[in-house]
């Protein structure tokens, strides 16, 4: 994390000869340099219950136990596996039913949530997690779709427009890599439970 003298802190212990990795954003707002290329890169999704859910207090619950519920931004992260254990249990929490609800609130530590490891998938069920990816899709289709490419547009004139316009490419290759695996996963789910 960035210091007021412009220097950096390390959230863990680190070697002098260790490599520091950071997402795109503050690397930029810290810097002012956008790196295109960066693996470790990610995309913060501010994500909540709504006051309004009748459900509210069951799903922030379910989401204490798992130690979730204060978060409020779940990141995407740039590669193969883009979606994050804690994302993960967050879309199945949000999309679970009632009667969903109430099974995985009477378990102890409901692990299986943050699991995308076949044997949890199984437990969770086929209709889960074909409701909770679907909701995650299109919620990446929505906002990649706010991002406006017009081909007619003039070249940035200044660095900070320059690395605006590269900070917001990141963006839309995290999300494109999103969608790309999220349609795969939906394709790759049985019909039906068994």
């Amino acid at each position: 994390m960035p210091t007021a003298s412009g220097g950096w802190y390390a959230s863990t212990d680190c070697r002098p000869s260790s490599a520091a990795l950071t997402e795109t954003p503050p690397l930029l707002h810290s810097t002012r340099f956008v790196y295109p290329n960066n693996q470790h890169d990610s995309l913060s999704l501010a994500l909540g219950v709504s006051s309004g859910d009748p459900a509210r207090e069951t799903r922030l619950s379910l989401l204490s136990k798992l130690g979730l519920a204060g978060v409020t931004h779940f990141n995407l992260y740039l590669g193969e596996a883009p979606i994050s254990a804690e994302l993960l249990a967050f879309i199945r929490i949000f999309s679970m039913n009632q009667e969903e609800l109430t099974k995985w609130s009477s378990q102890g530590l409901p692990g299986d949530l943050v699991s995308s490891d076949p044997t949890s998938a199984e437990v969770v069920g086929t209709q889960l997690d074909r409701r909770a990816y679907t909701y995650l899709l299109t919620r990446c289709k929505l906002i990649r779709a706010s991002y406006k490419k017009d081909p007619e547009e003039s070249p940035p004139i200044t660095d900070h427009r320059k690395n605006i316009k590269l900070l917001k490419e990141c963006e839309m290759q995290i999300l494109d890599s999103a969608i790309k695996y999220l349609q795969n996963v939906l394709e790759k789910l049985p019909a039906t439970d068994k």
